[in-house]
């Protein structure tokens, strides 16, 4: 899984909600199309990002495409987030400022193993 792409694909309010009729039901071009009120030809586009992403996938049903999103690839943008909540804080070891809004460390090099140009002089 691409997660950039999966949210960039993600972040637009269309599409959003897209991924959210086509977990409810598969849908063709022209009825995601009459149901926002655009042209097929945009919710092309708009199919095209969220298949790109590996969040929608189609069949053919006679003349027409219908589409449903992958819900594998929803959970494991799920999961993805699930593991950044699980990570741990850790503080700056040099100094103290952590804790008070006003930590310089980074601007001056002075995260863990880094060194700024005045430490080496």
């Amino acid at each position: 899984m691409d997660t950039v792409k999966t949210l960039k694909a993600l972040a637009n309010a269309t599409r959003l909600e897209i991924v959210r009729m086509l977990l409810q039901k598969d849908m063709c071009i022209h009825a995601l199309a009459r149901h926002f009120q655009v042209s097929e030809a945009t919710i092309c586009v708009h199919i095209r990002l969220l298949r790109e992403a590996g969040l929608v996938s189609g069949e053919r049903k006679g003349y027409f495409v219908h589409y449903k999103t992958d819900r594998e690839a929803i959970r494991n943008m799920a999961l993805y987030f699930d593991d950044l909540c699980k990570l741990q804080r850790t503080t700056c070891r040099k100094c103290n400022c952590h804790g008070t809004g006003n930590c310089q460390c980074k601007a001056k090099g002075k995260h863990g193993n880094e060194t700024s140009s005045e430490d080496r002089n």
